[in-house]
C-alpha cells in the first residue's frame, strides 16, 4: 500500500492554488458557486489545523467568543510576531455560518465540470490530506524543532496568502457577504506584507525537511523489513536504516548501564570485520554519490572516512584476544554481513545504488554514526585497564603488547572518532517546484488594480512660498 507524504500533498495543493490565481475565473452557476464556497471552507479549515499543529491555540473558538480586533502590525520586532500574526490572519478569514456548513464528504466527493470549482476541490482535498499527514504522523518534530516548524510555517503562509488574494476576488462579487468574520484591523496589503515576510523568514530558518516525509499512521502496520535483530537490505532505500541499526549495535556500554557485565567492548575479529566492510561500503557509497551532480558533494564525505579506515585496517590486522571470548554482541557480525552481502549482490547483478539527495543525507549521517561508534568502542577497549586486546605484531620480540596512549593506532582511532558529522542541510536538497511556482505567482500578482507611485509626494503650496 502506497501512502502519499505531506510533501506530495503540499505540492498538489500549491499547483491547484496557482491555477486559481492565474486563471482568475469565478463561476456563475449557483450550484457551482455553492460547492466552491464549501471547498474554500475546507481549505481554510485545513490551514487552521496546520497552524494548530505547530503550536497556535486559537483554532475554532466558539463563534460567540470571537477574539478582539487583530492589532495592526508594527515593523519593530515584526519577525518575532510573525507566527501569531499569521494565526490571526487565518482566524480572521470569513467562514460560513455553522448552520450552513456540511461535512467535507458532501462537497469534496462529487467532481465538478467547472474547472474553477475543480481546482478549489483539488486544493481542499490536498490541503486536508497534508494537514492530516502532519496531525497523524507517528513522530512530529515540527512541534518542537524550530527548523522543522518553520518548514511548515512557510507552506502555511504561502497557501494562506493565496487564499487571501482569492478571497479579495470573491469579495468583489459579493460571494463572501453572508460569511461570518471577526473584526479585523489589517488591510489586504498588510496581510500580504505579513504573509510574504513570514515566507521569507521561514525560508531562512527552515533547515529541516522532516515534514516532507510525514505520513499518517496506518491501521495495519506495513510488513517489517526487520527480522530481529537484523535490518534486511533488499533495495538501496534500506541502506540507511541498516547502517543506523549497526551503529546502535556498535555503541559501547557504560559501567552504569544495567546490561553491562564487564565483558570486552569489542573483539579483534569484530573490529577487523566491521573496519574492512565499512571501507568497502564507503567506497561503494562514494561511487554512487558521484554519479549525479546533485549528490556529487556527498562523495567527499564517504571518501574521507574511507581514507581513515584504510589507514586503520593494517594497524589492527595483528590484534588478538587475550582470552578467547565470543563477541558480546554477535548482532554486529550479522548486521554488517547483511549490509556487505547486499551491496555486493547489487554490484554483481548490475543494480545501481541510486538514492535521492535526502536519502543520501540520511545514509551519510548513518555511516558517520557507524564509524564513530566503531572508533569509540575499539579505542575504549584498547585503553581500559583490563583490556582483552593485545597487539600481536611479530616485530614485538616479547610477544603481544598493550596498545598505549599516543601510539599510532590510538591516534588513528582518535581521528576516526573526531571526524565531524555531516553538516548538510536536508532542506537544500528538496525541490518543491509547485510551491515555488505558487510563491512566484504571488510575487507577480499585485494587490491593488492601480500601482502606487514610487516617487515622493509633491509638497503642497503653503505659506512658505513656491516649490523650488
Amino acid at each position: 500500500m502506497t501512502v502519499s507524504t505531506y510533501g506530495e500533498h503540499a505540492e498538489n495543493a500549491a499547483q491547484a492554488l496557482n491555477n486559481l490565481i492565474r486563471d482568475d475565473v469565478i463561476p456563475a452557476d449557483e450550484a457551482a458557486v455553492d460547492q466552491l464556497l464549501h471547498c474554500r471552507e475546507a481549505v481554510v479549515d485545513a490551514l487552521r489545523q496546520r497552524l494548530y499543529d505547530v503550536g497556535q491555540d486559537s483554532w475554532y473558538p466558539p463563534p460567540d467568543h470571537l477574539p478582539a480586533r487583530t492589532p495592526k502590525p508594527t515593523l519593530a520586532g515584526l519577525d518575532e510576531k510573525l507566527a501569531t500574526l499569521v494565526d490571526n490572519i487565518a482566524f480572521a478569514l470569513p467562514t460560513l455560518p455553522l448552520d450552513e456548513r456540511r461535512s467535507p464528504a458532501a462537497h469534496l466527493t462529487p467532481a465538478s465540470s467547472d474547472p474553477t470549482v475543480e481546482s478549489w476541490r483539488a486544493a481542499a482535498i490536498e490541503l486536508m490530506a497534508a494537514s492530516h499527514a502532519l496531525s497523524a504522523s507517528a513522530e512530529q518534530p515540527w512541534g518542537t524543532d524550530p527548523a522543522a516548524g518553520w518548514w511548515v510555517m512557510r507552506d502555511v503562509s504561502v497557501a494562506l496568502e493565496a487564499v487571501v488574494v482569492l478571497d479579495s476576488r470573491l469579495e468583489e462579487v459579493g460571494l463572501l457577504a453572508e460569511h461570518q468574520r471577526p473584526d479585523d484591523a489589517m488591510r489586504l496589503d498588510e496581510k500580504r506584507m505579513v504573509l510574504s515576510q513570514t515566507a521569507r523568514v521561514a525560508t531562512w530558518h527552515a533547515t529541516s525537511a522532516s515534514p516532507e516525509a510525514a505520513t499518517p499512521r496506518l491501521r495495519q502496520a506495513a510488513p517489517s523489513t526487520v527480522v530481529e535483530p537484523v535490518s534486511l537490505v533488499s533495495t538501496p532505500d534500506d541502506l540507511a536504516a541498516a547502517q543506523q541499526r549497526l551503529a546502535r549495535f556498535l555503541r559501547p556500554l557504560h559501567a552504569s548501564d544495567a546490561f553491562y557485565a564487564a565483558e570486552p567492548e569489542i573483539t579483534a575479529d569484530s573490529a577487523r570485520q566491521v573496519t574492512a566492510s565499512q571501507l568497502y561500503l564507503c567506497r561503494a557509497f562514494a561511487k554512487a554519490a558521484g554519479q549525479s551532480v546533485k549528490t556529487g558533494k556527498f562523495a567527499a564525505l564517504f571518501e574521507e572516512r574511507a581514507e581513515v579506515l584504510e589507514s586503520l585496517q593494517p594497524q589492527i590486522s595483528h590484534l588478538l584476544d587475550v582470552s578467547e571470548v565470543r563477541d558480546p554482541n554477535m548482532r554486529r557480525f550479522w548486521q554488517q554481513s547483511e549490509l556487505t552481502t547486499a551491496v555486493a549482490r547489487m554490484e554483481d547483478q548490475g543494480v545501481p545504488i541510486r538514492l535521492q539527495p535526502t536519502q543520501l543525507v540520511e545514509l551519510a549521517k548513518a555511516t558517520h554514526e557507524v564509524t564513530h561508534a566503531l572508533g569509540k568502542a575499539l579505542r575504549r577497549e584498547l585503553l581500559r585497564t583490563n583490556s582483552n586486546l593485545r597487539d600481536g605484531n611479530p616485530r614485538h620480540a616479547d610477544g603481544p603488547v598493550r596498545v598505549g596512549r599516543r601510539s599510532r593506532l590510538e591516534a588513528t582511532l582518535t581521528d576516526l572518532i573526531n571526524m565531524p558529522a555531516p553538516k548538510l542541510l536536508v532542506a537544500q536538497f528538496n525541490n518543491p517546484l509547485q510551491r515555488a511556482a505558487l510563491r512566484r505567482t504571488l510575487d507577480m500578482t499585485p494587490t491593488a488594480s492601480q500601482p502606487p507611485s514610487p516617487f515622493p509626494a509633491a509638497r503642497s503650496l503653503g505659506t512658505s512660498g513656491y516649490v523650488q
